[in-house]
């Protein structure tokens, strides 16, 4: 069994011995129909990969590393209920499922059960990997409301979206790497650098999702066009936007006001996007920040065989090969 397999199985055994249970039914059933769903667990691999780069018995960094997985399944419930989506890792989104309602408080509770896997960390460490959760919790909600912001706004700046993903997206990869080296209690520059390398490589996972809700296909596990639909300023509909001829920009903001003809929109949006080639600009952004991300990387640790395994491991997840 390979590294990755193992830790995949160890947090997935975890969060199985989690007891998240209890009455009323239509409280905890959506958690646990959540957690089920076909999930590689990247947030917590992350965490036991960054571990193992200072300690090779990854004990310590389990519960905190599921901590990540639970915040980040709250926030995709309430993120799917903001956004009106209907399918979540190709299955009902759970406000579809049950309802709105249902979907609220579950992820409420969900969010509890993050802190609850935060209770035995060591005191040592303890104050200031709190602090540091709470920060990135707080920077994660701040970057869905850039999001929705941006969902009323004609235009948006590249740098202004950079600046949400960041926010929203890749703050949590960043800390998945820096938490491995806050429990193995590591000084605050080797820590940086894990965050760093983290962030930028969430970016440019990010980029990556806004291209394959475009050019992707069902295993996905999204609708595709689903960005379009819902007139999200991704990367590509801002480049789009910048590139195009004046008649062709009329156009877009023309579909992107109304709200009544999907299938057209996706299409017409589309074909101007490989007409410009926003699909290969896109792909060399994300190319930059994951080559940046992964030369901080290969200064960090000694352990040249645990370093290779979270190299692969990104690289896996750029390809989608995982």
């Amino acid at each position: 069994m390979n590294k990755i397999k193992e830790y995949q199985e160890i947090i997935n055994s975890k969060i199985k011995q989690v007891r998240i249970q209890g009455k009323p039914d239509e409280l905890y059933n959506p958690i646990n129909y959540i957690l089920s769903l076909k999930s590689k667990r990247v947030r917590p691999t992350l965490s036991l990969l960054s571990y193992s780069l200072f300690n090779e018995k990854v004990d310590k960094i389990i519960e905190p590393s599921i901590a990540l997985e639970f915040f980040h399944n709250f926030t995709l419930i309430h993120d799917d209920i903001m956004d009106n989506a209907d399918i979540r890792r190709g299955k009902d989104t759970i406000h579809k499922k049950w309802n709105k309602n249902i979907g609220i408080l579950s992820g409420d509770l969900l969010m509890i059960f993050a802190y609850k896997m935060l209770e035995n960390i060591d005191d040592i460490t303890f104050k200031n990997t709190f602090k540091r959760y709470n920060n990135i919790a707080i920077k994660v909600c701040e970057g869905q409301q850039y999001d929705m912001n941006f969902e009323v706004e004609n235009e948006i700046s590249e740098d202004d979206y950079l600046k949400m993903i960041t926010l929203k997206t890749a703050v949590l990869i960043g800390f998945s790497l820096e938490l491995g080296g806050l429990i193995a209690n590591q000084e605050k520059k080797i820590t940086d650098q894990l965050y760093l390398a983290g962030e930028k490589i969430g970016i440019s996972f990010q980029l990556m999702d806004d291209y394959l809700d475009v050019f992707g296909n069902d295993e996905f596990g999204k609708k595709i066009g689903g960005d379009i639909s819902s007139n999200k300023k991704t990367y590509l509909i801002i480049k789009l936007l910048e590139k195009a001829s004046p008649n062709d920009k009329e156009n877009i903001l023309k579909f992107m006001d109304n709200n009544n003809q999907d299938e057209r929109k996706v299409k017409f949006i589309t074909d101007l996007m490989i007409k410009y080639q926003i699909d290969k600009i896109s792909k060399q952004k994300m190319d930059i920040y994951f080559d940046d991300g992964m030369k901080i990387l290969s200064n960090i640790s000694n352990k040249s065989d645990n370093l290779f395994e979270l190299k692969s491991y990104f690289k896996k997840i750029r390809d989608r090969k995982f």
